[in-house]
């Protein structure tokens, strides 16, 4: 039998860079509410989509040093912004060291704060090093995956913004939740030869970007199921009408399984209960939901053609999308004027690490400003 790795794509994609968003309302607020002096490290996402954003922020700080996350660093990206420090980890393990290491650099005695922005908890671990830099004020994190590690590092020793639960993230989930549906369903149309909605789905993780994503697999006429370990989440899914039941049982009914739970949600110990032929695709940061490296232990034979990694496991067959990290990142993560929300608001958490010292432990931004950004975000896009 051919593998399905085999057959040619019957299709492309195109660049989204000339598409980007112009971000009026950080422009705004940029206008509006400065930014006091101060140095910034930026540990980021490179997509094209985010090109405008650091141009941007560096209009209002010095960007002391980029930090890219290797695996979603985009090459147009790269070169649009070769210009500023742009710094390249050689593993996703040295990011956090490289932003640290470049924060004692930039912190020098009678000058500028520094403050570090970055996207997965990569200086958690290195906190209370931080904390004995002079003039160091600061971290900004814009994930949930990195707040809870942020969480486990408690008492901090200094402070912390987040907007991962922020009232105004929490509408990115939508976009995030309908991103990773397109991912999904443009592998299995150009590899596969099959529509989504003609899979059974089971999404793993009912949290924010959970909801969203089952949502509008069901609006698409997908069967979906929902498993979270989470007894509310699950039955908060049950009420909104979703299949769920025993995880194991889930399990072996679909025939596809997203994991956007934030955590390891599929390990070897579950290859028993999984269909021949299942289709793994992962919504969260990094590798969390799937031990892709314990697949690939397990399998007897493996091929792997642009992003669908074929394992043949026993004796069934697993394919693994994007080697297990985030699918909606081959597609620039979101798109659309929600990004301009959520770079406004990270924007305005560092410069208040910027204009004062704050207190040690978790912090959120005002929810007065919150309001002041959702009404211009809603008078900018809202009559479009």
């Amino acid at each position: 039998m051919t593998s399905i790795l085999e057959r040619k794509p019957v299709a492309s994609r195109a660049g989204h860079a000339s598409r980007a968003c112009d971000l009026p309302v950080l422009r705004s607020a940029q206008a509006d509410w400065p930014m006091p002096p101060a140095r910034t490290i930026l540990i980021a996402h490179l997509l094209d989509t985010a090109v405008p954003y650091v141009r941007l922020l560096s209009r209002s700080t010095e960007l002391a040093q980029i930090v890219p996350v290797p695996y979603s660093a985009q090459p147009e990206a790269l070169s649009l912004l070769a210009d500023l420090p742009v710094s390249m980890p050689a593993s996703i393990e040295e990011v956090g060291p490289m932003a640290v290491a470049a924060a004692r650099l930039a912190a020098r005695p009678g000058e500028p704060p520094v403050m570090i922005q970055e996207v997965g908890g990569y200086c958690a671990g290195a906190v209370r090093d931080l904390a004995a830099v002079p003039g160091f004020r600061g971290i900004v994190e814009d994930t949930k995956q990195g707040q809870w590690q942020y969480e486990r590092a408690a008492p901090l020793p200094l402070p912390v913004f987040t907007i991962a639960d922020s009232p105004l993230k929490a509408l990115e989930d939508v976009q995030v939740g309908r991103s990773v549906a397109y991912s999904v369903e443009r592998l299995l149309r150009l590899r596969f030869y099959r529509l989504l909605s003609e899979r059974r789905v089971l999404v793993l993780g009912y949290g924010g970007i959970g909801t969203a994503l089952a949502e509008h697999l069901r609006r698409a006429g997908v069967q979906v199921a929902v498993y979270d370990p989470d007894d509310i989440r699950m039955s908060a899914a049950l009420v909104h009408g979703f299949r769920v039941g025993p995880r194991q049982d889930l399990l072996s009914w679909a025939e596809v399984i997203i994991g956007v739970s934030g955590h390891r949600a599929l390990t070897t110990a579950d290859l028993p209960h999984l269909r021949d032929g299942v289709v793994l695709a992962s919504g969260s940061s990094k590798q969390v939901e799937f031990d892709v490296e314990g697949l690939r232990r397990a399998a007897s034979a493996s091929a792997e053609v642009d992003e669908v990694l074929e394992l043949r496991v026993a004796d069934r067959t697993v394919y693994l999308l994007n080697d297990g990290k985030p699918v909606n990142f081959m597609e620039h993560s979101i798109l659309g004027s929600v990004l301009d929300l959520v770079y406004t608001e990270l924007y305005l958490c560092t410069r208040e690490l910027a204009r004062q010292t704050w207190e040690p432990g978790l912090h959120r931004l005002d929810p007065r400003l919150q309001q002041e950004l959702a009404q211009r975000w809603r008078e900018e896009y809202g009559q479009r």
